[in-house]
């Protein structure tokens, strides 16, 4: 789905429970955007499930090429793996290995 209202709550929750770590990502500033709002639901309801949020920064982005300025921001699939593997490394003792 494309759209962030109403927030499917029911479907946040069910998943939300089962995972180690829900991470958003939006091509929108992260104040007030998708990962707040995943966020104050799961606050509401008194699940502690951390959240990981990827994207612009509340702030005045220059302009570019859009792939050098995700780079720049954070906002790649790289950056996704840095800021979640930890997290789920301090919950479990099972390390990816390289093939």
């Amino acid at each position: 789905p494309r759209w962030i209202k109403p927030l499917d709550t029911g479907t946040l929750e069910f998943f939300a429970r089962g995972v180690e770590v829900v991470c958003t990502i939006e091509d929108h500033v992260l104040h007030n955007g998708f990962g707040c709002a995943v966020m104050e639901h799961l606050h509401s309801q008194m699940i502690n499930t951390p959240v990981v949020r990827i994207g612009w920064p509340d702030q005045f982005i220059e302009h570019g090429a859009v792939p050098i300025l995700r780079k720049k921001h954070g906002i790649t699939a790289d950056a996704l793996v840095e800021k979640v593997l930890p997290l789920l490394r301090k919950k479990s003792s099972v390390r990816p290995t390289a093939a």
